[in-house]
């Protein structure tokens, strides 16, 4: 098979399947891929043809696994960031655990071997029920999101953050940021839904303010979810150094507008989507400004 033809199938396996280059120590679907999928091939009894296809990936994966294994390892308590198992005191579903979240290759840009300059957490929510129909809806669309908050404060990760996810509209912001969306149906008319599935009732919000109108009312944070994103914020905080701040009027009040500093890339913090675009609602009546501020107090005791 020519060369040409092998890149092409490599590059459809791996968006089929969900790998990437970097786990046969390759950068990029080229000849050096080719020569390292035989080499791995070789290793392990299989027909060294340079393709990975269903056989050459069901070893490469547990392989993967089996290296990244811990024994007796607590339920959730890291995320994978830089390929690296980051501590959090959270239940997590990280991108290693077997019935994972993970987006496939196709619905981001990998920047492996490269890190990123992260200096921005997006926050969103996704208009689903859950962070399993996030998933699907994101896969399907060819975009992502890093993490989601599922309705009982579950963290699932669908990217490692060395990934440049495509959750904000706007390239320079995907290239700094990190994405975390809440699972939230938005719309009163499900809350009989979480009713119905165990979670009970979320909260009503009523005369929000956003982009100087008010929003109908809508449903809005399981206080769990927030408890989680405050973990989630802090765990980042530590490993990339993401200032805990958000867009501050002159009274001290959050911004409910957008932001241009934010939009422009030039503000480091956490900001919600509507700070970004006059498009965008998203995060809406998440008191980001209080959030943070239990955050920096949580830091500044060593909790």
């Amino acid at each position: 098979m020519p060369i040409h033809n092998k890149i092409f199938y490599n590059k459809s396996s791996a968006a089929k399947l969900g790998w990437e280059p970097s786990w046969f120590g390759a950068k990029d679907f080229d000849e050096t891929l080719i020569k390292n999928i035989k080499k791995f091939q070789r290793e392990h009894e299989l027909t060294a043809d340079g393709l990975c296809g269903p056989m050459t990936y069901r070893r490469i994966n547990t392989k993967r696994e089996f290296e990244h294994e811990i024994e007796d390892r607590p339920e959730g308590d890291f995320i994978i960031c830089d390929g690296e198992r980051v501590p959090i005191n959270w239940d997590v579903i990280n991108i290693l655990d077997e019935d994972n979240y993970a987006l496939p290759a196709n619905c981001y840009r990998s920047y492996k071997p490269k890190k990123r300059n992260i200096s921005m957490i997006v926050t969103h929510w996704d208009v689903c029920l859950s962070a399993r129909s996030c998933r699907k809806v994101l896969k399907r669309k060819g975009i992502s999101s890093h993490f989601v908050i599922d309705n009982n404060g579950t963290i699932c990760q669908m990217v490692d953050p060395q990934h440049e996810a495509w959750h904000a509209g706007i390239r320079k912001i995907n290239k700094a940021s990190i994405g975390i969306d809440f699972s939230n149906g938005y719309y009163t008319k499900y809350n009989g839904y979480y009713r119905k599935r165990g979670f009970g009732s979320r909260p009503v919000l009523r005369k929000v303010p956003v982009h100087r109108a008010v929003l109908k009312e809508f449903l809005g944070y399981y206080p769990v979810q927030i408890q989680a994103y405050e973990a989630l914020l802090k765990c980042l905080h530590k490993h990339y150094g993401i200032p805990m701040e958000c867009p501050l009027k002159d009274d001290g009040s959050l911004f409910t507008t957008m932001y241009s500093p934010a939009r422009r890339g030039k503000f480091k913090g956490v900001v919600n989507h509507y700070h970004l675009t006059k498009k965008k609602i998203d995060c809406a009546g998440l008191e980001m400004d209080k959030i943070l501020q239990r955050v920096r107090d949580s830091i500044e005791n060593g909790d």
